[in-house]
């Protein structure tokens, strides 16, 4: 890998850890915000991983038919006010799709498959949420095993 990957791989790392430091800190259970972290981080990776060629054709011949450009005008009235409404969670979304799309360029520009982009990805990713919620749950309780 090249010397300017670590950049970009050590910017993803510290996303996701702010992002597994700020959902330790919610009051919600536990159990479903980092399930629904996980499947998000996963689900991030494989779309940033192997690109899907054929979801081109899929958009053009949806946005073909009236149906659905009415559909995706009013779908999109609809992101745009939730945007608008949250948007510190909306500028957390980009920040990480960002920092997960220039670790996928820096990784793609090293030649590596999209197997091993995806392995490093989500590795990274998903040790930097555990470790930032471990340490700020740590930090909370004083204890490092979760109870």
């Amino acid at each position: 890998m090249k010397k300017n990957s670590w950049v970009s791989l050590t910017l993803l790392f510290v996303t996701y850890f702010t992002l597994g430091w700020k959902l330790s800190e919610f009051d919600v259970p536990p159990h479903l915000s980092w399930f629904l972290a996980i499947a998000s981080i996963l689900v991030l990776t494989v779309a940033l991983s192997f690109p899907l060629r054929e979801i081109k054709a899929l958009i053009f011949r949806w946005f073909s038919s009236d149906i659905g450009a009415f559909l995706s005008i009013i779908v999109g009235a609809f992101v745009a006010v939730v945007v608008f409404a949250w948007m510190h969670l909306f500028a957390t979304c980009l920040l990480l799709i960002s920092a997960g799309a220039l670790a996928r360029l820096d990784i793609q520009m090293s030649g590596w498959k999209n197997w091993r982009a995806f392995a490093v990805l989500a590795s990274i990713s998903l040790t930097g949420v555990a470790l930032g919620g471990a340490i700020e749950f740590w930090s909370k309780t004083g204890r490092l095993v979760f109870s």
